[in-house]
């Protein structure tokens, strides 16, 4: 018997022990260099075979194709029925979603707004600031007047039995600020009594009698100078004041409302048909040439008390890009566009007439050593068009963010010679709790920013199936192949190093094992 044994000697590709017929292994026995060659083919193709194990880790392309249904496509290299199939729906869901998505946008990059209406009644009510507007003449400080104009005013054809228009002729060629400081009466000469119904601010203050507060106690009384009056502004909030100063805790909803708000009272001697006005606190005066169109004439010489009310319409626009291009012009030192544009016309009429305009209420504020401008250019329709063009592109056009405006209801009025005999030498003025609805319009997106993308969401997920989990698991898969694509690569690579380590070695080739054959019998 024959026993044929193989020895093999380690090397670094192979290990193996096998039985082979005498023939095969006498064959087996190559030349040395023909073993060379051999061994370095043998290297070179499994470099290549590492190069494409490489090419074959996980790649993105190949997920997504996958993911639309196209798996030969990604493995196979070729479509068959069911890949054409699927690649059709999938080009009609991709067209189906860009074109929802463009119609989505299109509604959201508009920047429409929708308008929500309310009609409401305060729960808590806010003060609104009320004017009282007495003519120039009759405001006028008589004893200031005669002690620095007595020779003035003598040699006027009007004194003295038209003093009154006389007054207002000599006010005219006056300083602004001697006009409002000097030769008017102040609000403590025109004010006998003015109250408010007590702010939360003030519910635990000394001064808080019956329920009211003295006026000046809330907020100072403003005055302001136009060309034909003088006018007293009442509760205005004007230096960032606190709001609990201005709100009153009473509920217009359930509670009584005939209450007054404001009782203010007025010497009679000093007014004849005066103006009053309820305007948003937060804004000074501006007369009508700054929009306040609301203004009430009363009648103080037949009547001795009148009773009004209001209602409020308030307005809330949108800053851009919405189409509504709202504007917070205390962002640029105003209270409101009106604001603004009372201070460009002002300055306006100072550098061209070196004068104040007439319709432009005037106060402290400003630098009022200046006289007024020829009342002919405060009446020139084609300069207010040059004025005003101007001034809009320093203001510009932009409506208020916020604005409130306010509409006078007269409820009651007295006659004189009825009621108490201290009531005939005054002016009395009640300004009762709104007891109306107030009217809110208030603007909105069209589509809001959080509708926007949940509609991109909703759209995608419809036309792609896909979810917040799906695609938490679609990332959490690809990370995990691609790791394990790079780990096997790094072991590859190792792999690799170590071979070509071990042949560089050997004389720069791999040994074949060596066989011994053994007889026996």
């Amino acid at each position: 018997m024959v026993k044929l044994q193989q020895s093999t000697m380690p090397t670094t590709t192979t290990e193996s022990t096998t039985t082979l017929p005498i023939g095969l292994i006498m064959n087996s026995e190559k030349p040395q260099s023909q073993k060379r060659s051999s061994s370095s083919a043998i290297n070179v193709v499994d470099y290549y075979d590492h190069e494409d194990d490489q090419k074959e880790s996980f790649s993105l392309v190949q997920y997504l194709l996958s993911s639309c249904g196209l798996q030969h496509l990604s493995t196979m290299k070729h479509l068959d029925s069911l890949d054409i199939l699927y690649a059709v729906g999938s080009l009609i869901a991709f067209l189906g979603c860009v074109w929802q998505l463009i119609d989505v946008s299109r509604i959201y990059f508009a920047y429409d707004t929708n308008v929500n209406v309310m009609f409401e009644r305060e729960v808590k009510v806010e003060i609104p600031g009320i004017t009282v507007c007495a003519n120039l003449g009759m405001i006028a400080n008589e004893d200031y007047l005669l002690e620095h104009y007595r020779s003035r005013l003598e040699s006027m054809s009007e004194y003295p039995e038209r003093k009154y228009r006389a007054y207002k002729k000599l006010l005219r060629n006056l300083t602004l600020d001697e006009q409002l400081n000097k030769a008017t009466i102040s609000h403590k000469q025109l004010f006998h009594e003015c109250r408010i119904m007590t702010p939360i601010a003030f519910e635990n203050s000394t001064e808080n009698k019956d329920g009211f507060m003295p006026c000046n106690h809330v907020a100072p009384i403003h005055e302001f100078l136009t060309y034909s009056k003088k006018c007293f502004s009442i509760g205005l909030q004007l230096n960032d004041e606190p709001n609990d100063r201005y709100i009153i805790d009473h509920d217009a909803t359930v509670r009584d409302n005939g209450f007054p708000l404001f009782e203010i009272r007025l010497l009679n001697k000093y007014l004849e048909a005066p103006v009053i006005f309820i305007n948003s606190r937060t804004t000074p005066f501006l007369s009508f040439i700054g929009g306040q169109t609301n203004g009430f004439h009363v009648n103080n010489t037949k009547f001795v008390t009148h009773t009004f009310s209001y209602v409020k319409t308030i307005t809330e626009l949108l800053e851009p890009p919405f189409k509504t291009r709202c504007r917070k012009y205390e962002e640029i030192g105003y209270k409101s566009l009106m604001h603004c544009m009372n201070h460009c016309k002002a300055n306006y009429f100072i550098r061209k007439f070196n004068g104040w305009h007439g319709d432009v209420p005037a106060d402290n504020n400003y630098n009022l050593n200046i006289y007024y401008a020829p009342e002919v250019h405060k009446q020139n329709k084609s300069l207010d068009k040059i004025m005003s063009e101007e001034c809009s592109e320093f203001c510009s056009k932009r409506q208020d963010c916020k604005s409130e405006f306010f509409t006078v209801q007269p409820i009651a009025e007295f006659e004189r010679g009825h009621g108490r005999p201290e009531w005939q030498n005054l002016y009395r003025i009640n300004i009762y709790l709104p007891s109306g609805l107030n009217t809110h319009y208030k603007h909105s997106p069209r589509l809001e920013w959080i509708e926007f993308i949940c509609y991109y969401a909703s759209v995608i997920s419809l036309w792609f199936g896909f979810s917040i989990i799906a695609f938490s698991r679609a990332l959490v898969c690809l990370i995990h192949q691609n790791s394990l694509a790079a780990k096997k690569n790094a072991e590859n690579n190792n792999s690799l190093k170590a071979d070509i380590k071990d042949g560089q070695t050997n004389g720069g080739f791999n040994q074949t094992p060596r066989t011994s054959i053994s007889i026996s019998s």
